[in-house]
């Protein structure tokens, strides 16, 4: 089935990996079949799964998908205006105030407005100048947007120069799967991307900038841009569609620079490391028990539902195990001007077959094309990078998954 790409935005492409068979019929041709999330068009959202509870991973009721339940997000100073609502898909970015209103003086300096009111000093600094953000994050989504259309060769190219990380990994398996007709999920806009945030120059690195693009297709996307070292190229280092409904806060002006928590949790109600934690007893396979409170925006949901319906329909032949791991370097926190933050982990998860004596499993055509095998009578393996994007609180509330995405990277079979 082919789902329109507001609703891949949330389609689990490590579900439905394999289908089975006994040992002495032929193996039928498969397809590649994903769980599909709530269609984020008008009137066709899914508000059941973890809809309209506040507790275990339930998220709040979003009704229609379609229809924007808030005003877009204010900002202040010079703070880049986020669309705010990511259930209303527009055609263009959101708009970026720049810095026409910021009077704040650079730090240590007084700065004198025209009616004479002397503002504060700033906060910080942030580690690049807003136009120089607005400059470096304009060209890296034009060249992740032209390796998509691009041949092998140059797109090859065009991934070194745009991405990083894990970004980088996917990218790569996405360009790779294109061969066999698999479009990725996310979609990188080209066109006025809004730098939402840079963070606060602290003597350390990574460096880091938000950015929100709203391709015409689908929902607003995340991006966070990384620095590794101090002079060293800019790269996306995770990219996510915002889940329908959701909405990103505001951080502090981009010229004062957004705090990165590197250490401990700072005011948040919980430590960025146990909310890592949380997901893994929300995610892994077989579920445990009690799940902790957390809001997923229905993510969750979709999530154990196409674990148990793979496990069930391979049930005789196989048995499914799912473990998640957070990739190393990816717990990356950056502070919202209230006080809350947004993290950007990376879960790596292992899909695990077990196939039963005398029984085979025909691989999906991803699989396949990774593992260059097109039948498994021992055990199969999926790898599937996880970008999550999860709002902290700071006072008390439950966590929130506001973006989600998910990219088959590789699969290994016998």
């Amino acid at each position: 089935m082919k789902l329109p790409r507001t609703a891949l935005a949330l389609a689990l492409s490590s579900s439905l990996l394999l289908a089975a068979c006994s040992g002495s019929d032929e193996p039928e041709e498969s397809t590649d079949t994903s769980s599909t999330a709530a269609d984020a068009s008008p009137d066709a959202a899914d508000t059941t799964g973890d809809a309209g509870e506040s507790t275990g991973d339930a998220g709040e009721s979003t009704g229609d998908a379609g229809e924007s339940t808030g005003d877009a997000a204010g900002s202040t100073g010079d703070a880049a205006e986020s669309t705010g609502d990511a259930s209303e898909s527009t055609g263009d970015a959101a708009g970026s105030t720049g810095d026409a209103g910021d009077s704040t003086a650079a730090p240590g300096e007084d700065s004198e407005t025209d009616d004479a009111v002397i503002t504060a000093p700033a906060a910080g600094a942030g580690v690049l100048s807003v136009e120089e953000g607005e400059e470096i994050a304009s060209q890296l989504m034009r060249e992740a947007a032209d390796s998509q259309n691009a041949d092998a060769e140059e797109a090859a190219e065009l991934n070194e120069s745009a991405f990083s990380g894990s970004e980088l990994r996917a990218a790569v398996a996405a360009t790779s799967l294109r061969d066999i007709g698999i479009t990725p999920v996310i979609d990188y806009h080209p066109t006025s991307p809004n730098v939402l945030a840079i963070s606060r120059e602290d003597g350390e690195f990574p460096a880091y900038m938000v950015v929100q693009s709203v391709p015409e297709s689908g929902l607003p996307e995340l991006h966070l841009m990384v620095q590794e070292e101090d002079g060293g190229d800019w790269k996306i280092g995770w990219s996510a569609p915002m889940l329908a409904g959701t909405e990103i806060g505001t951080f502090d002006p981009r010229s004062e620079g957004s705090t990165v928590i590197r250490d401990g949790k700072a005011g948040l109600t919980n430590y960025p490391s146990y909310v890592v934690d949380m997901l893994f007893q929300i995610l892994d396979y077989p579920f445990a028990d009690e799940r902790p409170d957390f809001r997923t925006n229905n993510y969750g949901p979709q999530v154990r539902a196409a674990a148990e319906e793979q496990a069930a329909s391979v049930a005789e032949q196989a048995t499914l195990t799912q473990d998640h791991s957070l990739r190393s370097g990816t717990l990356r926190t950056i502070e919202l001007a209230d006080g809350s933050a947004i993290m950007f982990p990376v879960l790596e998860r292992k899909s695990t077959f077990d196939v039963l004596d005398g029984m085979i499993l025909e691989p999906s055509s991803a699989f396949a094309h990774f593992a260059e095998d097109d039948t498994i009578t021992d055990s199969a393996e999926m790898t599937t990078l996880v970008f999550l994007a999860v709002h902290v609180r700071a006072d008390g509330g439950d966590p929130e998954v506001i973006a989600a995405r998910e990219q088959v990277v590789g699969a290994n079979g016998s």
